[in-house]
């Protein structure tokens, strides 16, 4: 196994000129750097992150945290943040918060343990303990917040799409076709982005000169059913359960559309004619189904990307935009 050590015996420098070069200290010279990256194409060198971890402290890991698997939006997410991740030389451990038996706190405190570099952090939770114990981890490593930055931490990296004024225009879209009976699926009410979308769909309301009607709002409950496709299907027979019933529904997510779409579609109603039905992210799933459902489209692997470069840059001392926010774009498909 070729050693630090086999190396600068070829470059015929010391093992301190070898890491510099490795670590792209500007002090080296460029005839001494040019034959240390010679010597190391010729012994075929791979510096080892586990020594280097150990002299500089950091482990080229970083933690994309996520609050469930069942949402394939995270999974498309971290597809983003991993083509970013390696390009950078950094890898990605990914932290499923739901499912594991700790609390997001304790989960935390092991990746700290674990001397990870930085976290990308999705999860759901910020009430006050949380919010005042992540304040307390920025002072040891960076985080980046793929949600709206909470009021005691606005300065903090945040990226996220803004989901009111696409979710507003997809409420006069809906109106444009003659639908004026208009519901909405509301996903966790405790997600601030949430929120903007479900306040798009009321200033959309108000827009058209629609009112809101409360029976029409569903609120999903995800305390004992994480699988989104049902979640939908429950709200389809809610809907389907009242005498008036709405003729067209936006949804907080696609999963929870496509769930809708199939309990319409197994109660015998024709999408799009008696009812319309469009979700929100644009995950690849909502082109399969039958009609392909109308979305809000997020571009969700360069979110993932955009947190991951904001999160590297902070690493590497370099200058960065700290704030990302992307805008939604209606994808008008079969189910409108």
């Amino acid at each position: 196994m070729v050693t630090i050590f086999d190396v600068a015996k070829e470059a015929g420098v010391s093992k301190s000129t070898v890491s510099r070069v490795i670590n792209h200290d500007v002090r080296v010279k460029d005839n001494t750097r040019a034959a240390v990256e010679a010597a190391i194409e010729k012994l075929n060198y791979s510096p080892s992150f586990m020594a280097q971890a150990i002299r500089t402290r950091k482990t080229h890991t970083i933690a994309f945290m996520v609050p469930e698997y069942s949402n394939i939006f995270y999974t498309e997410m971290f597809r983003g943040v991993e083509d970013a991740a390696l390009e950078h030389g950094y890898m990605v451990l990914v932290c499923n918060t739901e499912r594991h038996a700790m609390s997001e706190i304790e989960y935390a405190q092991e990746l700290l343990k674990r001397n990870i570099d930085g976290i990308i952090y999705n999860t759901y939770r910020m009430d006050d303990e949380m919010a005042e114990y992540l304040q307390n981890v920025e002072k040891k490593i960076p985080i980046v917040y793929m949600n709206k930055a909470v009021e005691r931490d606005k300065d903090a990296p945040h990226v996220y799409t803004d989901g009111l004024p696409s979710t507003k225009n997809a409420v006069q879209y809906l109106y444009g076709k003659g639908k004026k009976k208009i519901g909405y699926v509301m996903n966790s009410e405790d997600i601030s982005i949430i929120v903007d979308r479900f306040y798009g769909y009321l200033q959309g309301l108000e827009a058209c000169g629609l009112k809101k009607n409360e029976k029409w709002v569903y609120r999903v409950r995800r305390e004992n059913e994480p699988d989104y496709i049902k979640l939908g299907k429950d709200a389809a027979k809610y809907y389907l359960s009242l005498e008036d019933r709405p003729d067209a529904i936006l949804t907080a997510i696609d999963m929870i559309g496509i769930g809708c779409v199939k309990g319409f579609q197994a109660a015998g109603i024709k999408i799009p004619e008696e009812m319309s039905v469009i979700g929100f992210d644009n995950v690849f799933l909502s082109e399969l189904v039958d009609p392909p459902l109308t979305t809000i489209g997020q571009p969700i692997r360069e979110m993932g990307q955009a947190a991951a470069e904001i999160l590297i840059s902070i690493l590497e001392g370099k200058s960065c935009r700290n704030t990302v926010v992307f805008q939604g774009d209606l994808i008008v498909r079969g189910t409108t």
